[in-house]
């Protein structure tokens, strides 16, 4: 079948046209009698009064992520004080990860410099025409990984 230069414009057109409609993003709210109201535009046009839907998933989340609640009454001292401690808790969270990166890259470490060691005398007994590449590549990986 044949398709003429027209078609393909007029298949080309809609592909553009489709796509930005089908990625757009549907809110939800309760309006005043109840019922649930489905718009491409937020409530008043404020995030925080209308939920996000999942067109697949058919789920509701909220449009704007919720903040942490910081209590009227605390004073700017206190809050970073606040904050303060959960930068501490979490710069002690990524160094524990880093420690445990750490020992595992030391266990790495040192299994290759075991299998470098092992190859190496495993290329010295060997009856090869390149024993002797295979000796100076092993040596190479000897001095790289047990250092």
């Amino acid at each position: 079948m044949h398709i003429t230069t027209l078609a393909k414009l007029i298949l080309t057109g809609a592909l553009a046209v489709s796509a930005p409609l089908s990625a757009a993003e549907v809110f939800t709210w309760k309006n005043h009698s109840g019922t649930n109201t489905y718009s491409d535009v937020p409530r008043n046009l404020k995030p925080a009064q209308s939920g996000r839907v999942n067109v697949r998933t058919r789920s509701v989340t909220p449009a704007v992520p919720t903040q942490p609640a910081v209590a009227e009454n605390q004073s700017l001292a206190d809050q970073q004080k606040q904050l303060s401690e959960e930068i501490a808790r979490q710069n002690k969270q990524v160094e524990a990860q880093n420690q445990k990166i750490e020992a595992e890259n030391r266990r790495q470490q040192e299994a290759n410099c075991q299998t470098a060691r092992i190859n190496r005398q495993f290329a010295e007994s060997a009856r090869v025409n390149n024993r002797a590449d295979l000796i100076a590549r092993y040596d190479a990986d000897i001095a790289k990984f047990c250092n």
